[in-house]
């Protein structure tokens, strides 16, 4: 990082900038890789080689995350291409994933989040319904793990506020212990727990990157894991959007892309949420 910047942004391949950083030295890395069976301008990683490919990410991401560190990778698998006799089905190389990410490089899951789109592409499938989410493959290096659960909580719906105030909890009779004595709900005066599902728009903005994230998904992650001064790493950082993040956050972030003109684009972004930040105290 550049003498008075918390921020650093690379063009080179995110696996090796990984590897360039002091081991141990990162709390979160969070980042959207290339998806199986995508193509786009920076690549195709098809089902078939996908964790190969990713493997070098992975095998960087275990030596330099802290023994407090996170893991966040936000994905969704294409459909593999029909064949004679074959409908197109969805590959499961990200279901895969998730399990060697336990089973091979040892870290521990927190959840697979679902991240649902308000506004899907449609695509004319016939073969199945219309794809509408994606996975955040969240995981933690301890399995001891500690969130800022406070941090992302979220308003309360009205009617569960009404039905807390009005309404007292008794044990089923049924044998579900859900309820193990009667008891009334006090609200949480931060707000509800969060859930595992966000909702909400794929981004809108329109430039040189396909497939640009809408700034509540690292936001979210960043929240979560991370306090101020923390240091963030996106290792397919595109045009900057969990970077952005971070500034605005008062994290630091260090971001690699292999695009140079994604990279100039994520330095302009990243700039101007850091100037805004320093300007509003």
């Amino acid at each position: 990082m550049r003498k008075n910047l918390p921020y650093s942004l690379r063009h080179m391949d995110g696996a090796k900038g990984l590897m360039s950083l002091p081991d141990k030295s990162v709390k979160l890395i969070y980042g959207s890789p290339p998806y199986p069976n995508a193509t786009r301008n920076y690549g195709t990683w098809n089902s078939s080689e996908y964790i190969e490919k990713i493997s070098p990410f992975i095998n960087a991401a275990r030596k330099k995350l802290r023994d407090d560190g996170f893991l966040v990778i936000n994905v969704k698998a294409n459909r593999e291409k029909p064949s004679d006799g074959t409908n197109s089905r969805r590959s499961l190389v990200i279901e895969k994933l998730a399990v060697m990410l336990e089973e091979k490089w040892h870290l521990y899951c927190v959840d697979i989040e679902i991240w649902i789109k308000d506004n899907p592409v449609p695509t004319g499938l016939r073969v199945a319904c219309q794809d509408a989410y994606e996975q955040n493959l969240w995981f933690a290096v301890s399995p001891n793990w500690t969130i800022n659960i406070d941090d992302i909580r979220r308003e309360y719906e009205q009617t569960s506020l009404k039905h807390y105030a009005n309404n007292e909890y008794h044990p089923r009779q049924n044998g579900v212990g859900y309820v193990k004595k009667s008891k009334k709900i006090d609200p949480n005066p931060m707000g509800a727990l969060p859930l595992n599902v966000i909702k909400g728009a794929v981004s809108a903005k329109i430039g040189k990157h396909q497939a640009v994230q809408p700034n509540y998904l690292p936001n979210k992650y960043i929240k979560a894991t991370t306090q101020e001064g923390d240091l963030v790493v996106d290792p397919w950082m595109g045009t900057g959007t969990t970077g952005v993040e971070c500034m605005r956050l008062g994290r630091r972030f260090i971001g690699f892309d292999i695009m140079s003109e994604y990279v100039a684009q994520a330095r302009e972004n990243i700039k101007r949420a850091y100037k805004e930040k320093d300007e509003n105290g």
